[in-house]
């Protein structure tokens, strides 16, 4: 999630239709605006809100720029936020014609709004890919002569769904302009329950050029093995520090695509730890709200259970087998006893 978000601040926004064509269709074009559409203190605040809080949820990952894409979006925005590109307007028709030219017969009459936007007064732009339902027609207007679209009429379809949830890029630099590569936040609403991936590959890699910040396999593996040294280190109480180890394996063993850090903080946590986890997952790097989620690399780990003790003495068993006949509790002078109930199968030195 890009910093100082809540300072986010509306500037302008350009609004294209693009019809649903194939590709070979030459015939086919996007409806351009020709200037920016007017904008009021109430559009200005819509718009603001439904930014922060698509780009602020459990469903937007952080994205970089792919070295490898034949996109010209990425060249685009590097332009627009360096400040060397030409005009905002001619910018976002060519954000919409590679659209245009990048989709197919598959792909439904949708809308490209481009936003200029700054946040805590660093340059930043927001791109919105919107899909209409059958029979919507845009409503066009005029602005010193040159056609452009209705905001409002675009709030209104949101609002009332007659336009379908929509995909989201927001693009800006780390630092409030530092100098590195744009950062991004990409969020998807059109995925639905359980998606197989975290982001419509056709919208993140063909249309904006960007892959994820990181490999869901390596950001999960982070995420794992920094919550059991947090555990470790700062829960003091046996039966905590357990229980936490079991919420860690259910959250990512779970159905779910992703893990939401705060989220899971509130539920797996003592209430007077759930910030100082948070802060230690900043501190190791994970600042990413929402992490793709990816098992491969721990697999293995997520099978069993194991308790270390400082004498020497370890008890290890699978997860499943843990749950149903290993007890922890709390003892005098901060031991813990670990209770094992079962048939003893065998006794043997080793």
């Amino acid at each position: 999630m890009p910093p100082a978000l809540g300072q986010l601040t509306i500037n302008r926004i350009i609004i294209h239709e693009v019809p649903r064509h194939l590709r070979s269709d030459a015939r086919s074009v996007p409806k351009f605006s020709e200037i920016e559409s007017p904008l009021d203190s109430e559009l200005r605040q819509f718009f603001r809100e439904k930014i922060i809080e698509t780009v602020g949820s459990s469903s937007a990952y952080g994205v970089v720029f792919d070295s490898t894409t034949t996109s010209p979006v990425p060249g685009l925005v590097r332009a627009f936020l360096e400040g060397s590109s030409a005009d905002f307007v001619d910018m976002s028709k060519q954000v919409a014609q590679h659209l245009h030219g990048a989709q197919g017969g598959a792909s439904p009459d949708g809308l490209v709004t481009i936003v200029d936007c700054s946040i805590a007064g660093a340059t930043a732009l927001g791109i919105l890919k919107l899909e209409k339902e059958a029979g919507v027609r845009l409503r066009e207007t005029t602005q010193n002569g040159l056609r452009t679209f209705d905001v409002n009429y675009i709030r209104d379809l949101i609002l009332t769904r007659k336009t379908k949830l929509f995909k989201i890029g927001l693009f800006y630099r780390p630092d409030s302009g530092a100098d590195g590569d744009p950062q991004g936040t990409v969020c998807d609403e059109q995925r639905g329950y359980l998606p197989r991936t975290e982001v419509a590959s056709f919208f993140l890699t063909e249309f904006l050029g960007c892959r994820l910040a990181e490999e869901p396999q390596i950001a999960t593996k982070r995420f794992f093995l920094a919550a059991q040294d947090f555990f470790n280190a700062q829960l003091e109480d046996p039966v905590e520090r357990t229980e936490a180890l079991n919420h860690l394996l259910s959250e990512v063993t779970n159905r779910r695509t992703r893990i939401n850090t705060l989220d899971f903080a509130r539920n797996s946590l003592p209430a007077p730890q759930r910030r100082p986890f948070l802060e230690y997952l900043r501190q190791q790097g994970l600042e990413d709200r929402t992490i793709p989620k990816d098992i491969a690399l721990i697999e293995a780990q997520t099978k069993k259970m194991a308790l270390e003790f400082q004498n020497g003495i370890s008890v290890v068993g699978k997860r499943e087998a843990f749950e149903e006949s290993v007890r922890v509790d709390r003892a005098r002078g901060g031991e813990t006893r670990v209770q094992i109930t079962g048939l003893l199968k065998r006794v043997k030195g080793k």
